[in-house]
């Protein structure tokens, strides 16, 4: 299922993986190109967190395809500026 761009589906999907992706380490900042490097050692809270957020990475890709491959910081100003500075709430 693709979402329409401007949309409220779009305000929450884009929310839900910016919030997911807070204080996470993972290779690939691009949305749908995260992965997990073996190489970095997490707590196993983090790990989980991580494994979770790099799923929904890949499946926000395909929901978002016309913010497929932009950086977090892009889509973070993208998100600001068109729905305003709060995250939706879970």
């Amino acid at each position: 299922m693709q979402i329409e761009p401007g949309s409220d589906e779009e305000r929450l999907a884009l929310g839900k993986w910016i919030k997911a992706g807070q204080n996470l380490i993972v290779g690939g900042s691009a949305m749908g190109e995260s992965y997990l490097d073996p190489n970095v050692k997490r707590p196993p809270e983090i790990a989980e967190r991580a494994e979770v957020y790099v799923k929904l990475d890949h499946e926000m890709a395909e929901m978002l395809p016309h913010h497929k491959g932009k950086f977090r910081w892009d889509l973070e100003k993208y998100y600001r500026e068109r729905f305003g500075p709060y995250l939706p709430k879970d």
